[in-house]
């Protein structure tokens, strides 16, 4: 026998190896997959006990308890949490991958075994979540964001007009381009 061509044992050794590699590789994806949802549940439960904390405005262990004896206003306002206040969350070294793979800070502790499946064994995938859908807006909705945009541009052009001391035009005038109503051309007649 020559050197090249490999034995029964080296094939049956070679067969064992490349299972066990398999079965390690399959271990490891499952133990990142597990890793990656618990530290989006870690990075959830954190925010809300950041939110809820500043909420009632008792304290925290992050920033202390020193007002919690202290009659607070009932005021609420909108708490932001800064990646300094984060500190179970950034003692990890790939919670920022996680929260990628999972969508930033989203609720999402379900398994998705569809996506964890292989194609091809022994080669590394990378899972891509799902695309967000286009919000779709009611008709209230498109309004009210119709009547937000009227108003921008109606702010905007009378700035403008201020800063070039031009008289100030109509509403239906300074917006549209379109002349003005009957109403605005009466009180310019007057």
């Amino acid at each position: 026998m020559s050197n090249d061509t490999p034995t029964a044992e080296d094939k049956a050794k070679y067969d064992a190896a490349k299972k066990e590699l398999l079965s390690a590789l399959t271990k490891k994806r499952a133990l990142d997959k597990q890793l990656a949802q618990l530290e989006v549940q870690i990075y959830n439960l954190e925010s809300s006990y950041l939110t809820e904390t500043a909420a009632h405005s008792g304290g925290n262990i992050i920033h202390g308890f020193e007002g919690y004896l202290k009659n607070q206003p009932s005021g609420r306002r909108k708490y932001e949490i800064s990646e300094a206040d984060r500190i179970f969350s950034t003692s990890s070294t790939t919670f920022k991958k996680s929260l990628e793979l999972f969508g930033e800070g989203e609720e999402s502790t379900a398994t998705g075994d569809d996506q964890s499946r292989m194609s091809t064994p022994g080669l590394t995938t990378v899972i891509v979540p799902p695309a967000p859908r286009p919000e779709v807006l009611t008709a209230a909705q498109q309004k009210k964001n119709r009547d937000r945009e009227y108003q921008r541009k109606k702010r905007a052009n009378a700035a403008l007009n201020r800063k070039q001391g031009e008289t100030p035009v109509s509403d239906d005038e300074s917006v549209s381009g379109r002349k003005p109503s009957k109403r605005a051309r009466m009180t310019e007649d007057d």
